[in-house]
């Protein structure tokens, strides 16, 4: 498995993450309580941490080996 291809699944991973923050905004809105809105809005942060983390995994995966002039290897490698 090269970079390119751990990056894509990172990216794919990513989406779902995102969905599943939607579902929770909207469980959200939903909520009746406070402390069921809070504690949706919490996980929700917590998500958007992970999916910030995963992009800037995915950059760095797929941008790898553009630094130290090795750009042929990872074009070879897509």
């Amino acid at each position: 498995m090269t970079l390119y291809d751990m990056a894509q699944e990172y990216r794919e991973n990513t989406k779902l993450l995102e969905l599943r923050v939607v579902e929770l905004q909207a469980a959200q809105r939903r909520a009746g309580q406070r402390e069921v809105k809070y504690r949706l809005k919490k996980r929700v942060s917590f998500l958007r941490m992970l999916i910030n983390e995963s992009r800037k995994t995915v950059y760095q995966m797929e941008h790898y080996y553009d630094r130290g002039g090795q750009n042929n290897a990872y074009k070879q490698a897509v």
